[in-house]
């Protein structure tokens, strides 16, 4: 009696406990996270005087492109840094406060100037009179430089120049209107248009090999030492799920060299780690796994990443769903 009832509890688990451990282990390993970005409107070209901004033009189109890939998730402006205190050990193991240094919010940058913008010339009299062939398309040429920054920390993580030269454009297209229709066929049969586009493409596969990959990153905004759990500020739209793991980081920014006081980077001190236990729109409710004595404000890292794309194609987009597909909801401009 008592080896069928062995049995039949090793049949139970096999039953009930492998599809939940299976379950729970994808759950874990989803790996769809969303780092937070924001696009900042490019310096428009030196001597700039056009009524329009082509660097507010770009932004906002790279902007509605990673918006309907929902790649990222696309967060404004980062406020002003604030302050805090920085503590560091001392070569004796005991901590000391390193003064006063500013806090970034934790995001990521993709900013940038415009070398060289020419929006596409219409043809002169003469040559629509005499008929020269690609003399009567418009040419366009846009030269950007582009990077792409880890706010929090103040580092580069990427740079990238782009050159796009377009005289596919079948018609004429002025970007002196108030708002561009990126979605309207004028705008995607023009030269400046095609040229935007191709930029946009390159955008993406730049940064889907740059930061997609990357962990996502958040901050310790409260802890509850009685309940051992803290709060992070990332959730359902940064693409969390139950059951994750973050690592937990003191960090020391902009360490310097005692002797040379050459810049060295970040330092990271690992604090513990932290199981996500309720997943919130905007934040997450976490167990504190192992260590202790965490403070708000720390960093949290998560221990599992994006796979790196093997080729991430032209701006590794769908090409069956595009971008510029008009949404539902669209209307042409008038």
């Amino acid at each position: 009696m008592k080896l069928i009832l062995q049995k039949f509890r090793f049949l139970l688990f096999f039953i009930i406990g492998i599809p939940i451990f299976l379950f729970h282990s994808h759950r874990a390993d989803a790996g769809d996270h969303k780092n937070r970005l924001s696009i900042m409107p490019l310096e428009n070209p030196a001597g700039w005087a056009a009524t329009y901004h082509p660097g507010k033009i770009i932004a906002e189109m790279l902007q509605q492109s990673f918006a309907g890939q929902e790649i990222f998730h696309l967060a404004p402006a980062p406020k002003s840094p604030r302050l805090q205190q920085i503590k560091k050990k001392a070569s004796g193991g005991k901590m000391h406060s390193g003064g006063t240094q500013l806090n970034h919010p934790i995001q990521y940058i993709l900013a940038g100037k415009i070398l060289h913008f020419t929006p596409g010339q219409p043809p002169s009299r003469a040559q629509i009179i005499l008929n020269v062939g690609d003399a009567l398309k418009q040419r366009a040429v846009i030269d950007i430089e582009l990077e792409l920054t880890n706010h929090h920390l103040q580092t580069s993580i990427a740079k990238r120049k782009f050159r796009i030269n377009s005289i596919a454009g079948t018609v004429p297209y002025s970007l002196d209107a108030s708002k561009v229709d990126f979605y309207s066929p004028k705008f995607q049969n023009s030269s400046i248009g095609k040229a935007l586009l191709d930029l946009n493409r390159q955008v993406h596969a730049f940064m889907m090999m740059n930061l997609y990959p990357l962990p996502l990153e958040a901050e310790v905004t409260s802890v509850n030492q009685d309940k051992k759990e803290v709060v992070i500020n990332v959730g359902r739209v940064d693409g969390i799920d139950f059951g994750e793991l973050f690592n937990v980081y003191s960090v020391t920014l902009n360490y310097k060299d005692p002797f040379t006081q050459m810049d060295l980077g970040s330092g990271f001190t690992r604090r513990g780690v932290i199981r996500v236990k309720d997943v919130h729109e905007g934040f997450s409710i976490a167990a504190i796994e192992a260590g202790q004595g965490f403070e708000t404000g720390e960093l949290v890292r998560s221990r599992t990443t994006n796979p790196v794309p093997l080729d991430p194609g032209p701006g590794g987009q769908n090409e069956e769903t595009p971008w510029w597909e008009p949404p539902e909801n669209y209307s042409p401009a008038e």
